[in-house]
């Protein structure tokens, strides 16, 4: 038996990322038909720890898109959801038609029944408190090692230690799946629905299914296709260790009277950063605006 399919950072977005070869949005639709799939298997509710849209101001095509092709879920909202990550501006957002429209519920602090559990969200920059809900859904970073120097988030036993009585947490924003168990307790992040970056190329998006009966978590594998970026860009992929060099430099003075850009920019040159590094920085940046 069941109890809940277990999913994150959908991103939905009408242009394919950067280096992305394949048709990417028919690579989305399929992974969301097989998630309604499981859905209609299993008979449970689906529940989302954030960021369904890349962009929270999503075109009407997307909209429609995601009216026609997302399963009905339970979600909280991620900071790609939020216009300039404002929990307070959420009714302007592409998720919030999403809820008008019943195609989603809006979780948030106060906690609802949902297929006989109480549920509790937490949407990204919300203050985490205790709720007393069996299942607790947030968006912050979370991990179970600093996936940069200095990171700040939580990790797994941070949550149990701070929800108390849940029984199961779900979380998003951090792209890597991972899962581990603390006592009794399940703290659950899917990662990404889509590789959206060709340092992804090798990971294997997944969700989880949920069962309260025996406390178990059962990884499922979304359907992909192995070569969908460019051969010339996978074949220049920049080492970890030279990503972790270019992080560890980063206490940088900034200038204030330059943009980011000009700021970026001045801080490759002062630090002799390497072009893999460099180019692996900017297309980062263009998948997150």
């Amino acid at each position: 038996m069941v109890d809940f399919i277990l999913t994150a950072d959908f991103h939905l977005t009408e242009t394919a990322p950067v280096h992305r070869k394949d048709d990417y949005i028919g690579a989305t639709l399929r992974k969301l038909k097989f998630l309604t799939d499981l859905k209609d298997k299993y008979n449970c509710p689906i529940l989302c720890s954030g960021d369904v849209f890349h962009y929270w101001k999503s075109s009407p095509m997307l909209i429609s898109f995601a009216i026609k092709n997302l399963p009905n879920m339970f979600s909280v909202a991620g900071n790609h959801d939020l216009p300039e990550h404002s929990l307070q501006l959420y009714p302007k957002s592409s998720l919030h038609v999403l809820e008008l429209v019943e195609k989603v519920v809006f979780l948030n602090d106060v906690p609802i029944n949902v297929g006989g559990f109480t549920v509790a969200g937490f949407s990204y920059g919300q203050e985490l408190h205790t709720t007393g809900s069996d299942i607790v859904v947030l968006h912050e970073m979370v991990f179970q090692s600093p996936p940069w120097p200095n990171a700040v988030g939580y990790r797994p036993r941070d949550l149990v230690e701070l929800f108390g009585s849940a029984k199961l947490i779900l979380t998003g924003h951090n792209h890597g799946a991972f899962v581990e168990k603390v006592g009794d307790v399940w703290v659950v992040n899917p990662g990404a629905l889509m590789r959206m970056s060709i340092d992804s190329k090798d990971y294997k998006p997944r969700c989880y299914l949920y069962s309260s009966k025996d406390n178990t978590v059962k990884e499922v594998f979304y359907p992909i296709d192995e070569d969908v970026f460019e051969d010339a860009v996978v074949s220049s992929v920049v080492k970890d260790d030279q990503l972790k060099a270019f992080i560890e430099q980063i206490d940088f003075s900034w200038q204030g009277g330059l943009s980011f850009k000009d700021n970026l920019e001045r801080f490759f040159k002062e630090h002799n950063t390497p072009r893999k590094v460099r180019e692996v920085i900017w297309r980062s940046l263009e998948t997150t605006n």
